[in-house]
């Protein structure tokens, strides 16, 4: 449990901004199918989803999630990073400047730093 821990740190140490801790429903989408599941953490560059989804690894996706109010509704596109047993790691691509303006706002209100573009 220790060294699952520490690698955790490690890994963690080497992120551009760190992750913040979220439970809100997503839905991950690859091509005319859906996969309902909830985040685990999220950053304005990506999201963890807290499912295993192997078959989605590699794949661009979309995915819809809605932030706490006042944000809006977000449908962003990613590419599938990483599957493990406690769940998916995506990578937001191509998202647009409002998009990341509600990303950062949200996490900013967490009290956590922001990547200065």
């Amino acid at each position: 449990m220790k060294a699952a821990m520490e690698k955790a740190l490690r890994r963690n140490q080497r992120r551009r901004v760190p992750r913040i801790s979220i439970d809100i429903p997503v839905i991950l989408i690859s091509g005319k199918k859906k996969f309902p599941c909830r985040a685990g953490q999220l950053s304005e560059f990506g999201i963890f989803v807290t499912s295993p989804h192997h078959e989605l690894v590699g794949k661009n996706i979309r995915i819809d999630l809605t932030l706490e109010p006042p944000e809006t509704a977000l449908s962003l596109t990613g590419i599938v990073i990483h599957s493990v047993e406690s769940g998916t790691g995506i990578r937001f691509e191509d998202v647009t400047p409002e998009q990341r303006r509600s990303l950062e706002r949200y996490v900013r209100a967490r009290g956590i730093g922001i990547v200065k573009p």
